[in-house]
């Protein structure tokens, strides 16, 4: 009767269970970034970089796919990940956010971000690979422009200079 039970009650859950973001139209793949970060960095201070006016190319995106700009009804983060171009172990990082603002902000802030990684210390990584923020970002990517900043967290001084690429995406839906 039990195993009875479990059975109906995983395939309730399977039916039920739907992607609540709706349908998606089109990805918004932008080429990445590639930034360089001295060594001698203090773990007592954010370390942020600033991108300022990147173009949103938001209906060229749309145009691609043939999605009419109309029907979207949101933009998610979709995926980002941090790579250290000249292979150097990164294990001196604490944490990583990526935060999107309008250009015209002083400073991106805390709710401005779209992507991020804790409890990096000590893990032996050459590619950080950053987890989607639940922030949706329609009307800044909507828009002409945007800024962009990625903030490193130092657990300990950063023994070394590292080249950083940074690859990110967003996916809007219906």
């Amino acid at each position: 009767m039990r195993l009875i039970f479990f059975i109906f009650f995983c395939s309730f859950l399977l039916v039920t269970c739907r992607n609540d973001n709706g349908e998606p139209l089109f990805e918004m793949t932008y080429p990445p970034l590639d930034f360089n970060r001295p060594g001698g960095q203090s773990p007592f201070v954010a370390d942020v970089v600033q991108v300022i006016n990147i173009p949103t190319k938001y209906l060229e995106f749309a145009n691609a796919h043939g999605a009419d700009v109309m029907e979207v009804s949101r933009v998610l983060p979709r995926f980002a990940r941090l790579i250290s171009v000249d292979g150097l172990d990164v294990g001196h990082l604490s944490s990583v956010s990526v935060r999107i603002c309008p250009n015209d902000q002083v400073d991106c802030t805390l709710a401005d971000e779209v992507f991020f990684r804790d409890d990096l210390f000590r893990r032996q990584k050459t590619t950080i690979d950053l987890d989607p923020g639940l922030k949706g970002v329609k009307d800044l990517l909507s828009g002409n422009r945007y800024k962009l900043e990625v903030v490193f967290t130092y657990a300990d001084i950063t023994p070394y200079s590292v080249d950083w690429r940074l690859e990110y995406g967003f996916e809007a839906y219906k």
